[in-house]
């Protein structure tokens, strides 16, 4: 199985990379400010956020709100905009479809590619609030990484599962608008878990982000990392990634005839 997911990526490096190129081009071509608004967005939904949330509702939090809410806005803002642009990326390169005899999850893999290159940059807005409210980093940053692991693991599973479908029934581009909108909201990112009522907090977080995001301020602001959320996350992520593998490659041999 690990052979098969790795072998298109390995034999056809070159085709990944200039995809990867070229989604980061075409997003910001004839752009004024270019790639800064990789930076921009994330910022300026922080500082609207910061307002509502810390000033206005004042949500009690364990370290200073901004660094809060980008450590979760950071990591959502991964899923959306990767699931979003993943969903339509078959049907932007139907040329490709049509012409080229290539493993076709190479195209969702490139949109997770370049948005993780996105997402590389819109950190560097983490690391200077860190630095700007005097909070260090701790040996326990390192876990971020498996956590990212299983966060791209998810992203892939649903958007390979998603831009398959969306080539059948072009609703699923607007239907998952909407879920990612609902999924937000039932997700930790601009609030604190504490604040979900205790007689709903278990159903709360079958929901596989909850465990990635909270996992994130805990190993971020050394809080109590709850295995128990990460281990369902990482479990859920890797079924949703088989199945999405499994839907895709089903329906990969009728993609140039849909098109």
């Amino acid at each position: 199985m690990l052979q098969t997911l790795m072998l298109p990526l390995v034999s056809h490096k070159y085709l990944l990379l200039q995809l990867i190129q070229r989604e980061i081009k075409a997003r910001y071509k004839q752009s004024i400010i270019g790639y800064f608004w990789v930076i921009l967005n994330p910022l300026s939904q922080m500082l609207v956020y910061t307002f509502v949330f810390s000033i206005v509702f004042k949500f009690p939090t364990s370290v200073p709100y901004p660094l809060f809410l980008f450590a979760a806005l950071l990591p959502w803002t991964l899923l959306q905009g990767t699931i979003t642009t993943a969903t339509n990326s078959l049907v932007y390169n139907d040329i490709l479809l049509k012409k080229v005899a290539f493993p076709r999850e190479i195209i969702p893999y490139s949109v997770i590619a370049a948005k993780t290159i996105d997402f590389v940059f819109s950190s560097l807005i983490f690391v200077f609030l860190m630095f700007l409210y005097k909070v260090p980093f701790l040996p326990t940053t390192l876990l971020f990484f498996p956590l990212f692991f299983v966060q791209i693991i998810l992203i892939a599973g649903i958007s390979l599962c998603l831009s398959a479908f969306n080539l059948f029934y072009r609703d699923i581009q607007y239907l998952t608008n909407l879920v990612l909108m609902i999924w937000m909201y039932i997700t930790p990112v601009v609030y604190p878990l504490a604040l979900v009522p205790k007689e709903f907090l278990q159903l709360y977080k079958l929901n596989p982000m909850v465990g990635i995001i909270e996992g994130y301020r805990a190993v971020l602001f050394g809080e109590r990392f709850d295995l128990d959320s990460f281990l369902w996350s990482a479990i859920v992520s890797v079924i949703l990634f088989v199945v999405g593998f499994l839907i895709f490659k089903r329906l990969e041999k009728t993609f140039a005839d849909i098109v």
